[in-house]
C-alpha cells in the first residue's frame, strides 16, 4: 500500500502514478509498483482516507499523457470528510516535464478526401466543437475564413430571430448557398447589440437559411436585438471548409474533416476533446464544502465547447450564464482553502479555472494559462436574488481569493468577450503580479449589477439606495502590480481594467497597462463604468495605448460613479489618446465627488473630458502635471454656458480652453497644477524615471516601482506580501 515519504515536504502518505510503466497487476501505489491511471490512484487514496487516515495524502504523477475518460472529481470522499489534505502533483524528478491530464482522444485512421481535405471517423460519444493539433487550436470551418460580415437591416419585430445576409463575394455566396441546403450543425457567431454594441458575443444554432432571400433564422432568439451593421460569421458547414487550418465535424456521420495548413494529419497529433472539465473540486452542497485540496505541477489540456453559447441564462438574469456553460479545465464549487500552483492550463474550450458560486479562499498562483475559449480565470458568485438565502450576507460566498504571479495569455478564442481575469459578484480578492495579454476584451474585469437595474426587492428585502451596496459582492478587491497588454483586440466600449455595477472598497494600484489598442469604435485604459463607486486608482502606469483602424482611445482613465480617487498615475506616450482622464453621468447613475490629483500626464491628449458636467462632479482636482510639447491644456465634452467651444472634439462634444472650464467650475480646481516638462531621465526602457529636479516632485509625486510589476516567479511557500 502507499508508503510514507518526507521527500515531498513533510510526512505524507504518497501514492505514485506512472502512465508509462505502471501496471494494474499488483499495483499498490508505491514507487516500485505505481498505478497506471490517475483514477486508480484516486480510488486508493479514497480507501486510505475512508480507513481513518489523518494527514496529507499526496498522489504523485510521473510525466506522461493521461487521457481521462471522465473528469477527476475531488470531494469529501477524497479528504475523509475533512480529516485529510489531498495533493495531486507532478513528479519533481521529471526534469521540469509536467504530467499531462487530457480530456481528449487522439484521432487516427485519416484518409485523403478531396481538395487537400482529410477525414477520419471519430469514436462513438465524441462530438468535438473545437479541435487541437500539435498543441494548437484548429478553427471551425467558417465563412468568411477570417474577419466578419456585417448584418443587413433587421425586419421590424424580428431583431432577435435571425439575421439578414448582405451581399457576399461570388465564391462566398456559392459556399453559403451550398450550406443553406442543409443547415444541420450551422451556427452564427454574432455580436448582438443593434449594430453598435460589441460587448458580448453569442454562438447561436441556425434553424434555417435561404440563399435566395439572404435570411438566416436562429434556433432560439438572440439575447439582444441584432440591428443592421452587427458583426457576424457563419460556421459549422462542410461547404465552409475552404481554407487550410480549419475543420468540420459531421454529427450525423460521425466523420471529422480537416484541412491541414501543411502536410498530412498522419504526421500530426490531432485531439478531439470529449470532456468539458478535467478536474472538478466540489463539496456536498451548501454548508458542506470540501477543503484542503491542492493541485501542483500538472498540465491540464483539451476540453470542448458548445453547440449553443448564450450570453446569459435568461433575459431576466443579471449577467449569469447557464449552468451548462459554467466550465473550466479546473472547476471549483462548494469548496474552500483550495490551491492550484505551478500548473499549466491550456487548450480549453471554456475557461482555464472557474470558481462557481460558493468558493472561499482559493489560491491560484504561478500558473501558465493559455489558449482558452473563454476567460483565463472566472470567479462567479451568486447573482443578486439568486439562491435560497435569508439575506445578502448569507449569499456572499465567492471571495477572498489570491490570484498571483500567473501568466494568462490568448483567451477568448471561442467567446468574444473573454478576459484574463473576470470577477462577477466576487470580492475580497488579491489579484497581484499577473501578466495578461492577447484578450479580445478585458484584461481584468469586475462586475455586479448597477442599482438602477436591480428589481424592487432581492431575497425578500426591499432594495433602496441606502442598502443596495449590501447586494453587491464585488467589493474590497485589490488589483495590484499586474502587467496587461494587447487586450480589447476584438470589442469596444471596454478597458484593460474594467468595472460595472460593483460594491465599494476596490483598489487598482501599481499596474502597468501598455501597448494595447482600440481596433474600432471607442475604448479606454482603466474604465470605471456605470455605478463604479468608491474606487482608489493610484500609482498605475498607462503607456503606449493607441487607436487603430477606426478605433479611438477615448480616454486613458474614464471614471463614472461616485467618490473615486484617481491619484499619482502616470499617463504617458499615449499619442493617440483623445483625452487623458474623463467622466460621465449616464443611465441615471450618479457621477460625483471624484478626486483627481497628483497625476502626471505627458503626450496623452487633452487633460480632461467631461461628457456632461455638473457642479458636484469633482470633490477635488489639483496638483496634476500636464505636458504635451508645450501646448496648453484643453478640456473636452459638453460644458454649459458661459463656456465657448474652440472646435468639435473628435470623440465627443467640443474642445474648450482651460479658462472656460475654470469659469464654469467657479475656479475651485487646479489652482496648483502645472503645465511643464516632467523631465524624464529615462523612457519606457528605464521605467520613466524622473530627473531629481522634475516639477512633478513639487506637486507631491511619488515614484512608481516598476520592479514590482508582473509575475515574480518566486518559489518560496507563503511568499506573498499583504496588500
Amino acid at each position: 500500500m502507499a508508503g510514507v515519504s518526507e521527500d515531498i515536504g513533510g510526512d505524507a502518505a504518497e501514492i505514485d502514478v506512472d502512465g508509462v510503466n505502471g501496471t494494474s497487476v499488483a499495483a499498490d501505489g508505491s514507487t516500485a509498483r505505481p498505478y497506471p491511471t490517475v483514477h486508480a490512484a484516486q480510488a486508493a487514496a479514497r480507501k486510505l482516507a475512508a480507513g481513518g487516515y489523518e494527514g496529507r495524502i499526496v498522489v504523485r504523477i510521473r510525466p506522461g499523457t493521461y487521457a481521462l475518460p471522465e473528469p477527476l472529481r475531488l470531494g469529501s470522499a477524497d479528504t475523509g470528510g475533512g480529516r485529510c489534505a489531498v495533493e495531486y502533483c507532478g513528479d519533481a524528478s521529471g526534469g521540469g516535464e509536467l504530467p499531462v491530464l487530457s480530456g481528449g482522444v487522439e484521432i487516427a485512421g485519416w484518409e485523403p478526401w478531396r481538395d487537400g481535405i482529410w477525414r477520419a471517423a471519430v469514436p462513438a460519444g465524441v462530438r468535438p466543437r473545437t479541435l487541437y493539433a500539435d498543441g494548437a487550436r484548429i478553427a471551425k470551418a467558417r465563412l468568411p475564413a477570417v474577419g466578419y460580415y456585417e448584418t443587413g437591416h433587421a425586419e421590424p419585430g424580428g431583431e432577435r430571430d435571425g439575421i439578414r445576409v448582405g451581399e457576399l463575394p461570388a465564391d462566398h455566396a456559392d459556399a453559403f448557398e451550398a450550406a443553406a441546403r442543409n443547415c444541420a450543425g450551422m451556427q452564427a457567431f454574432v455580436w448582438p447589440g443593434e449594430g453598435e454594441w460589441n460587448w458580448f458575443s453569442e454562438t447561436i444554432p441556425v434553424r434555417e437559411a435561404s440563399a435566395e432571400t439572404g435570411r438566416i433564422v436562429f434556433a432560439r432568439p438572440s439575447t439582444w436585438g441584432i440591428g443592421g451593421g452587427s458583426r457576424y460569421f457563419l460556421q459549422g458547414s462542410l461547404a465552409f471548409l475552404r481554407e487550410p487550418g480549419q475543420f468540420h465535424f459531421d454529427d450525423t456521420a460521425g466523420m471529422l474533416y480537416y484541412r491541414p495548413v501543411l502536410g498530412k494529419p498522419l504526421a500530426q497529433r490531432v485531439i478531439a476533446p470529449a470532456l468539458h472539465r478535467i478536474v472538478e473540486i466540489a463539496g456536498d452542497g451548501e454548508g458542506r464544502p470540501v477543503s484542503g485540496i491542492v493541485l501542483r505541477g500538472l498540465e491540464l489540456v483539451h476540453t470542448d465547447f458548445y453547440d449553443d453559447y448564450r450570453i446569459v441564462s435568461d433575459e431576466e438574469a443579471a449577467n449569469t450564464e447557464p449552468d451548462v456553460q459554467r466550465n473550466g479545465l479546473i472547476y471549483v464549487r462548494d469548496a474552500e482553502d483550495v490551491k492550484v500552483e505551478g500548473c499549466r492550463l491550456r487548450l480549453a474550450g471554456s475557461s482555464g479555472v472557474l470558481l462557481d458560486r460558493r468558493a472561499l479562499h482559493v489560491e491560484l498562483t504561478r500558473n501558465a494559462i493559455e489558449h482558452v475559449g473563454h476567460h483565463g480565470i472566472y470567479a462567479v458568485g451568486y447573482a443578486p436574488g439568486e439562491g435560497d438565502f435569508q439575506d445578502p450576507a448569507a449569499a456572499n460566498l465567492n471571495k477572498r481569493h489570491l490570484i498571483a504571479d500567473n501568466e494568462i495569455v490568448h483567451g477568448g478564442e471561442l467567446v468574444g468577450h473573454g478576459a484574463g481575469i473576470q470577477l462577477y459578484q466576487c470580492g475580497g480578492c488579491d489579484i497581484a503580479h499577473n501578466r495578461i495579454a492577447h484578450m479580445p476584451r478585458y484584461g481584468i474585469s469586475m462586475k455586479g449589477v448597477r442599482q438602477g437595474a436591480m428589481p424592487p426587492s432581492l431575497w425578500g428585502i426591499p432594495v433602496t439606495w441606502d442598502n443596495h451596496y449590501d447586494f453587491l459582492f464585488a467589493r474590497d478587491n485589490v488589483i495590484r502590480y499586474n502587467d496587461i497588454s494587447d487586450v480589447m483586440t476584438d470589442s469596444q466600449d471596454g478597458g484593460l481594467i474594467e468595472s460595472w455595477g460593483v460594491g465599494l472598497g476596490n483598489r487598482i494600484h501599481g499596474n502597468r497597462l501598455h501597448h494595447s489598442g482600440i481596433r474600432f469604435s471607442f475604448g479606454f485604459g482603466i474604465y470605471l463604468d456605470d455605478a463604479s463607486d468608491g474606487f482608489t486608482v493610484t500609482h498605475n502606469v498607462l503607456d503606449h495605448l493607441y487607436g487603430a483602424n477606426t478605433g479611438k482611445l477615448w480616454m486613458a482613465i474614464f471614471a463614472k460613479g461616485i467618490g473615486s480617487v484617481i491619484a499619482n498615475n502616470l499617463i504617458v506616450d499615449n499619442t493617440d489618446a483623445v483625452n487623458a482622464i474623463g467622466t460621465q453621468e449616464m443611465v441615471g447613475e450618479a457621477n460625483r465627488d471624484l478626486v483627481i490629483e497628483r497625476n502626471l500626464v505627458s503626450n496623452s491628449g487633452r487633460m480632461f473630458c467631461f461628457v456632461n458636467w455638473s457642479p458636484e462632479r469633482l470633490a477635488r482636482a489639483d496638483r496634476n502635471l500636464y505636458w504635451n510639447g508645450g501646448a496648453p491644456r484643453i478640456v473636452s465634452g459638453e460644458l454649459p454656458s458661459p463656456a465657448v467651444s474652440l472646435a468639435e472634439n473628435p470623440a465627443w462634444g467640443f474642445d474648450y480652453d482651460w479658462e472656460s472650464w475654470l469659469s464654469v467650475s467657479g475656479g475651485r480646481f487646479e489652482a496648483n497644477s502645472l503645465v511643464a516638462d516632467p523631465l524624464f531621465a529615462a523612457g519606457e526602457e528605464g521605467g520613466y524615471k524622473l530627473q531629481p529636479d522634475s516639477p512633478a516632485y513639487r506637486l507631491g509625486w511619488e515614484d512608481i516601482d516598476w520592479s514590482l510589476i508582473g509575475p515574480r516567479h518566486r518559489r518560496q511557500e507563503n511568499s506573498y506580501e499583504s496588500p
